[in-house]
């Protein structure tokens, strides 16, 4: 069969054909797959990338459209360019910039700390306090030596005779060294139960006196047992007052030098030692209204004499 073509169909056919090669003439050839990533890539892992001299100044493409050059657009991204050049359909190459890697210490994984181990507690060797004497409760008989707990005054207690400690007066206002717990008061009983003396320590008070005519019967100056005011004394006086109603007064006990006077110029006798550590008082029980024969022969007693060693035994330690 035969086809003709008209004179319209050959010239549209001929259109075609010119369209087609012009749009083939300026398609630009399919890009080669280029290998710059993968050498980048290699070359990265056999030297560090170089950092750019901050002193040069990278050259600025001249600006072009896609219109002329048939590229697309490349916009500027804040991450690193790849070494290597980036094909352009202009042939111009833009060098990279590539940051040095930054160097990070390598630090060792921390040793595993060993097990906690509990602290024992620092044991600091401490001198034993040993006291005087053993500690004494309040009214457990005493007997032998007996010294305060306060350490400061002692006494000797003759054989078959005891001591039962109470708590003393105490002014709790004084200005007083010690305390209301080392003011105590010792009362001495012979082997008959009897209570024959009463010594304290550690107290507190005052002292107030009359004129009297003084007797010393008997005396003796204590070695080791000084008060604020000098030397302390055994004494056994008589008293003579002059007030009708209570005319004599015998008494023994220890005392300050103060009291320590004959004659119509003295002062009624007290026993009453201002000590470091306190008060102090030392008073034998005797009777107080006796008569000088009954006194005379009271001296020559056994009781007497046990009396006078437990009072000139008194002694006082810093």
């Amino acid at each position: 069969m035969n086809y003709h073509r008209s004179g319209y169909a050959k010239t549209a056919t001929l259109a075609s054909l010119a369209l087609a090669l012009t749009l083939t003439a300026c398609t630009p050839p399919t890009p080669r797959a280029s290998t710059a990533i993968t050498q980048a890539s290699e070359a990265s892992t056999q030297a560090p990338a170089t950092v750019a001299d901050p002193e040069q100044v990278l050259p600025t493409p001249e600006p072009s459209t896609a219109e002329e050059t048939g590229a697309p657009l490349l916009l500027a991204a804040p991450s690193p360019a790849i070494e290597g050049t980036l094909p352009r359909q202009d042939a111009t190459t833009i060098p990279a910039v590539v940051p040095a890697p930054v160097a990070v210490p390598h630090t060792p994984a921390a040793a595993p700390l060993p097990p906690a181990t509990p602290l024992a507690p620092e044991v600091v060797p401490v001198s034993p306090v040993v006291p005087s004497t053993p500690h004494t409760s309040l009214g457990t008989p005493v007997t032998g030596t007996y010294t305060f707990p306060d350490g400061h005054i002692s006494f000797d207690l003759p054989t078959g005779w005891s001591a039962k400690i109470e708590q003393n007066d105490y002014n709790e206002n004084a200005n007083h060294p010690g305390g209301k717990e080392n003011s105590l008061a010792a009362n001495i009983f012979d082997e008959t139960g009897g209570k024959v003396a009463r010594i304290t320590s550690g107290g507190t008070g005052g002292l107030v006196g009359g004129p009297v005519n003084r007797t010393i019967l008997d005396s003796q100056e204590l070695s080791a047992f000084d008060s604020r005011d000098g030397a302390s004394h055994f004494a056994f006086v008589r008293d003579d007052y002059p007030f009708p109603e209570f005319p004599v007064r015998y008494y023994m006990g220890v005392v300050a030098s103060y009291f320590m006077t004959e004659g119509p110029d003295s002062t009624s006798v007290n026993s009453f030692m201002i000590m470091p550590n306190g008060l102090a008082t030392a008073v034998a029980q005797v009777d107080e209204s006796m008569t000088a024969e009954t006194a005379e022969a009271w001296m020559k007693t056994d009781q007497y004499v046990k009396l006078r060693a437990l009072l000139t035994s008194l002694r006082y330690a810093s």
